[in-house]
């Protein structure tokens, strides 16, 4: 191995060492790396091998006859083939990488050498010569690149790309065929109509929002008519679909619940020294009680009559791209235990289940203004009468569609109109029916509610606002903590807008501030001819454009 390596040093210097080594290390794990490291020279003992002495070159005339390298160089495309006939018959042939030459011999002076893939390889063949001899020819073969086959995907692909710029007139498609790899390049009129491209390119489906197909893969492309040898690997997608591409959804859910009930019913009872008469149908409970005679007389009546009204309004909005979904939720959480067990084993898991304004939504911008959207806006609320085991139950409304709508423009969505009557009458028979007497033995009720639904949306494309155009004033920008005056004296809760009194500071700072607001009064009063009391000294306990105190 030794000799080896020196052989390798002479002809190759350091870095062929180093190369060498390098891979029978990959190549030995374990203790056979620990013996080649061991084994391999210093730097000093490298230096005395590329300059080996005159001992050792003569030790390597003597046995070394010559070293051949390439004399030619033999150049052959991928998959295609040349044909070398010989004057002098060949006795052998020896390839350095058969992955990218190949060699079909016919005979002794006849062979076809084929290329089949891009790279560089030698090719030695040994001659025999009439005097018994023997010669050896060596090349270095370069096997490029295919400019035909380029040339003629190119050609192929350009007619693909008229025909799809024919049938799509309002986008501009281009097709570059690189090695395996399509590029796809150009603008898309929306997204659909790029969907659309790209499904007839790599043959897949399209669904009615013009999105490919789920599990869609843009892999192989579809096999051209008459060449079924330029199929690709992939397609790389760079179309671009101008215009705004995001989309602001604006939705309205508005209820109106309006309910009355009556009830009218009486109960007495007449007790005497031998007799006892009562007539109780409402539990002896009623708005309206008298007790007669030392309680031989007891009487309830029970009349009511009640109105309410339930008025529902939100409006979440919600921004995202073409072709995403967002999500928006405003509201709350409950618990909502669940008994599990196997095996009489049992256990108790707990799920959290979501109430108040819900918005889902996906856009998808169609044409310049067109948006389809796939919408389900929901409002819901806690109803305590529906509820199980201590569970609150939900009043639920929403709605889940997909529509297609202009920029700007409203749509009603879902709407509903409900009307419920109930009624009921007990009463004594026979004198529970005589008109006006009867009601003193009987009790009836009536009870109705009418509901009044609609939802509403109307998408926008935006764009975000610069610096100069963010609004100054936000929800909750103009509410400001009261002064002592404003809270004990008048009982408010909020004070006035613009004056930023601050409670937290003004206790342990006020002389301070007071001393301050002095000279700060003085002065406002010179500009502005007219004062207010310590809520102008902000500029001495807020600082930064934030707002937080020294």
């Amino acid at each position: 191995m030794k000799s080896f390596l020196q052989l390798r040093i002479h002809y190759g210097g350091r870095a062929a060492l180093t190369a060498a080594m390098a891979g029978m290390l990959a190549l030995l794990p374990g203790q056979a790396e620990a013996q080649i490291a061991a084994e391999l020279p210093s730097p000093r003992e490298a230096q005395l091998l590329e300059r080996p002495s005159d001992s050792v070159l003569m030790k390597e005339s003597s046995l070394i006859q010559e070293v051949l390298e390439p004399e030619l160089i033999f150049r052959v495309e991928p998959s295609q083939s040349k044909i070398l006939r010989t004057k002098l018959p060949i006795t052998r042939i020896a390839i350095t990488s058969p992955e990218i030459l190949e060699i079909n011999e016919f005979s002794t002076t006849e062979l076809e050498v084929i290329g089949k893939k891009a790279g560089e390889t030698t090719m030695s063949i040994w001659f025999a010569a009439p005097d018994g001899t023997s010669t050896i020819l060596r090349y270095l073969v370069k096997v490029a690149s295919n400019d035909e086959e380029q040339y003629r995907a190119e050609i192929e692909y350009g007619k693909l790309e008229a025909r799809i710029n024919e049938l799509f007139p309002n986008s501009i498609v281009q097709l570059i065929p690189v090695a395996d790899k399509l590029i796809v390049r150009g603008q898309a009129r929306d997204a659909q109509e790029a969907a659309q491209i790209l499904s007839v390119l790599g043959g897949q489906s399209v669904d009615q929002a013009g999105n490919l197909a789920l599990g869609a893969n843009l892999g192989t492309t579809a096999v051209l008519p008459g060449a079924t040898d330029l199929q690709t690997t992939s397609i790389i997608d760079l179309l671009q679909v101008p215009g705004e591409q995001q989309v602001m959804l604006k939705v309205r859910i508005a209820e109106l619940q309006r309910n009355a009930a009556r009830n009218l019913g009486l109960d007495f009872n007449v007790s005497g020294a031998e007799y006892d008469i009562a007539h109780v149908l409402s539990g002896g409970a009623g708005n309206l009680s008298a007790i007669l005679d030392g309680g031989d007389v007891e009487l309830f009546i029970q009349a009511t009559s009640t109105n309410g009204m339930a008025k529902i309004l939100a409006e979440p909005t919600l921004v995202t791209i073409s072709g995403k979904s967002a999500n928006f939720i405003a509201g709350g959480e409950f618990a909502v235990p669940t008994a599990v067990g196997v095996g009489g084993i049992g256990a108790v898991s707990t799920t959290f289940r979501g109430f108040g304004t819900q918005l889902a939504f996906t856009p998808t911008v169609l044409d310049k203004d067109k948006i389809r959207l796939q919408v389900a806006p929901s409002f819901s609320s806690i109803n305590n009468s529906n509820a199980v085991d201590g569970i609150p139950g939900l009043d639920i409304r929403g709605v889940t569609t997909t529509v297609d709508l202009r920029e700007g423009q409203w749509l009603a969505i879902g709407g509903l109109i409900q009307d419920e009557q109930t009624g009921s009458r007990t009463r004594l028979p026979g004198i529970g029916d005589i008109p006006l007497l009867g009601a003193a033995f009987g009790r009836q009720n009536t009870s109705r509610v009418e509901t009044e639904l609609v939802v509403l949306v109307s998408p926008e494309l935006v764009h975000p606002l610069e610096a100069e155009q963010l609004p100054l004033f936000l929800p909750g920008t103009d509410v400001t903590d009261p002064t002592n005056k404003e809270f004990f004296w008048h009982q408010q809760i909020e004070g006035r807008p613009g004056y930023d009194y601050r409670s937290t500071v003004w206790p342990a700072m006020q002389r301070q501030i007071r001393h301050e607001n002095k000279e700060i009064l003085r002065a406002q009063r010179q500009a502005h001819k007219a004062s207010r009391h310590y809520h102008e000294c902000e500029d001495y306990y807020i600082s930064g454009p934030q707002g937080f105190s020294h």
